[in-house]
């Protein structure tokens, strides 16, 4: 150490001393099966391959499933407390842990899993597509596992029907989660509906008979407006909105 102090100015050395720690503080996941404990229900952690965690402000967070996770992410989002700085879930075959961004999650009701939580996490396709055996079982990323199992922030209702949607603007803030529920009134038959801007939430097929068809929206892209669009004639049934600052910099004005 004294010799690299002699060959390389003060301030840079001090720079490399810093970068040095940082490194060595770099929190890593960890569980021990029959000791850690969920921070989330209390429960001990027996089945480390369902397991997940994050890490907030230098500590690793341990959670006995996906589920327990996602209530507590989903409850720091809504009180504006700070977000975990990285997220890591492991693998259902070896217990290894992977970080969010590069974690499949297949959503099954076939498999036991803690705390009913109904997800099994992979860290690459192929196990995750040698797992899925079920026609109703859905592989997806983070965004979409918090898109379909995360706690809704708002529900929308609306009406259809051959004229268009009432309210004809739903307008939402940029990040919600929002829950739609639609039903159709005096339609000639099902009508098929889709919202422009949005290409996530496919096409949704509301019922004539007036029953409700429901569908989640991540509003993370905000416009004042994304037109809701008929399947059948491609006209707009209704106006989407999503407030919110486009970028860092509006955010911060």
């Amino acid at each position: 150490m004294a010799e690299l102090r002699r060959l390389v100015p003060l301030g840079l050395f001090f720079g490399l001393l810093a970068l040095t720690a940082g490194c060595a503080r770099e929190v890593q996941p960890k569980i021990v099966k029959g000791v850690d404990a969920c921070a989330a229900c209390n429960m001990v952690i027996d089945q480390v391959n369902q397991s997940c965690g994050y890490v907030l402000e230098g500590e690793f967070v341990p959670f006995d499933s996906p589920g327990c996770l996602l209530r507590s992410f989903d409850a720091r989002r809504k009180s504006g407390a700070g977000l975990p700085e990285r997220i890591y879930f492991a693998d259902y075959r070896d217990g290894s842990f992977h970080p969010a961004d590069s974690t499949l999650f297949l959503l099954t009701g076939h498999v036991p899993t803690v705390m009913n939580a109904r997800v099994i996490c992979f860290s690459d396709s192929g196990g995750a597509e040698e797992a899925r055996r079920y026609p109703d079982e859905i592989l997806t990323d983070w965004l979409g596992y918090r898109t379909l199992r995360g706690t809704p922030d708002e529900v929308v209702r609306i009406s259809l029907d051959e004229n268009g949607m009432q309210p004809e603007v739903v307008q939402v803030d940029k990040g919600d989660l929002v829950l739609w529920v639609v039903r159709g009134h005096d339609l000639r038959g099902p009508l098929t509906i889709s919202i422009k801007g949005y290409p996530e939430v496919g096409t949704v097929i509301v019922p004539p008979d007036g029953g409700e068809v429901n569908f989640r929206l991540m509003a993370l892209r905000p416009g004042a407006g994304f037109p809701v669009l008929s399947g059948e004639t491609g006209r707009p049934l209704g106006m989407l909105k999503v407030t919110g600052a486009h970028t860092l910099d509006e955010q911060e004005m």
